[in-house]
Formats: structure tokens, sequence, C-alpha cells
């Protein structure tokens, strides 16, 4: 019967990363048009191909893709790694819901149910997190930053692949329009919301072979996603107990004074 009920939950958490993680070329299905924002835009000031217009061409049109694609990569590595990480203070709703399924699917691959419960705890604003929350969540955001990045990486390189492969087409089924539309999506999937999509897949993944249900191997390691998600627990558990600490001397220290006070206030009235 535990066997069974463990295959449900699996299953419904498949249906949940499935939602957040496929992304379409054709159709523009992309997270930032649900309400997902991203900062990014590609600079095109220093690129060598003539901006694009109605009278382009299709040698033009296929230059400035290739080179708007090299170019962007370039940005967004920077953007990630730098930018965003340092200016973006608060988590997102859709990075917390993201996070959250993180945390339940490795609760289940691994069962370390007891270190995901802190980790969502974090994220949920529990009162069971003396720390404060924003440095709690940057923990998290910090151990698993290089799959976020790897994820960001692995979700432009598909949209990227599509898009090359339509400079087979001519300017009217391919219209300047169009890739103007697709750079604008492929600038959208520079966002930790992006990566953290792909982190689910990667554990989806997982799930599909524990489950036999795919051979697929992930493209990012579930078992060094597990270890982020630990070490960022431990941190958030030392920094509770620490602020505990302090908190318990501080009201040590605010007794002494008043006792004092009331001290000094008896020997006046003596």
């Amino acid at each position: 019967m535990k066997e069974v009920k463990k295959y449900v939950v699996l299953a419904s958490l498949f249906t949940l990363t499935s939602c957040v993680s496929d992304l379409d070329l054709k159709s523009g299905l992309s997270p930032s048009e649900g309400g997902y924002q991203s900062g990014f835009n590609t600079n095109l000031n220093s690129f060598l191909t003539p901006t694009l217009d109605a009278t382009s061409s299709k040698k033009e049109r296929d230059s400035f893709l290739d080179e708007f694609i090299e170019q962007s990569d370039m940005q967004c590595q920077h953007y990630l790694g730098n930018y965003q990480h340092k200016t973006q203070k608060t988590t997102t709703h859709a990075e917390q819901t993201l996070y959250m399924s993180i945390f339940d699917t490795v609760s289940l691959l691994f069962g370390v149910k007891y270190i995901t419960d802190t980790a969502k705890d974090v994220f949920i604003n529990s009162s069971n997190i003396d720390t404060n929350t924003a440095e709690n969540q940057s923990m998290y955001k910090n151990a698993l930053t290089p799959e976020i990045i790897r994820g960001v990486e692995i979700a432009r390189l598909r949209y990227a692949t599509a898009m090359k492969k339509r400079k087979n087409e001519t300017l009217k089924s391919y219209s300047i329009t169009e890739l103007q539309n697709d750079m604008r999506k492929y600038d959208k999937q520079c966002s930790n919301e992006y990566g953290l999509m792909e982190i689910n897949k990667a554990l989806r993944q997982a799930q599909n072979q524990m489950m036999r249900r795919s051979t697929e191997a992930p493209k990012i390691d579930p078992v060094e996603i597990k270890k982020k998600v630990e070490v960022a627990t431990k941190k958030v558990k030392e920094e509770s107990k620490k602020k505990k600490k302090q908190e318990i001397k501080k009201e040590e220290e605010q007794k002494r004074t008043d006792k004092e006070k009331e001290i000094k206030k008896e020997e006046k009235t003596k």
C-alpha cells in the first residue's frame, strides 16, 4: 500500500514539473507570458551585422540571427553571474513555486524530508525559522547558482537550435518580425526561473528513471542538487541557532540591566 501511495505522489509531482518545464518555440509558450518577468535584454549596439528592418534580405537575417545568439549568450552569462544575483533581493512567487517543487522532489528521490522541510520553511516564511528570510533564501540561491546557470544554458540551447533550423526558411515563412519575436523570447529565458525549471526537469527525469518510465539521463545531476540543498540547510540551521543564542544573551543582559536599575532605585529611596 505504501508503494502505491509513493507512486501516486510521484505521478502528481511529475505533472507539476512537466507543466513548469516545457517550452515551445512555434507556439511561443513561455513562462514570461504567464507572469514571469526577466530583466535581461541583449545589447545590440556592438553588433557587426546591420540592424534588421523590412528591407533586410534572407542572408542578412541569417547573419544577424547567428550573431544575436552568440552575443546574447555571452551577455546572459555575465548577467546571471553578476547583475541579477546582486540586485534581486526578494524571491518572486514563480521562483518560490519552483523552489518548493525542487525540495519536494529531492525529498521523494532521496528520503531527506528532515532537510527539505527546513528549506520549505525558508521559502514560505515559516515562524520555525528565526533568521532573516531573505538571507536564508539567498543561501539556497547561492548554493544552486551553478545548476541554475546550467539550466538556463540548456533551455536557451534548445531554443537557439530551433531558431537556427528556421534559417532554411524563406523570409515569407520566417519573417523579420517573427525573428524579432523569437529574440525577445530568447532574452526572457535568461532568468533564474528558466534555470529552476530545468532543475525541476532534471529531477523529473530522475523520477522517470527510478520508475523505469525512461532511460533518459538528467542533464543536471540530481545528486549534486541534493548536496547543495543539504549544504544550504546546514547553514540556515547554524544561523538559526546562532541567532537564538544572541537573543538569549541579549535577554540576560537586559535582565541584569533592569535588575541594576531596580537596585539603584531602591538605594535612592532608602
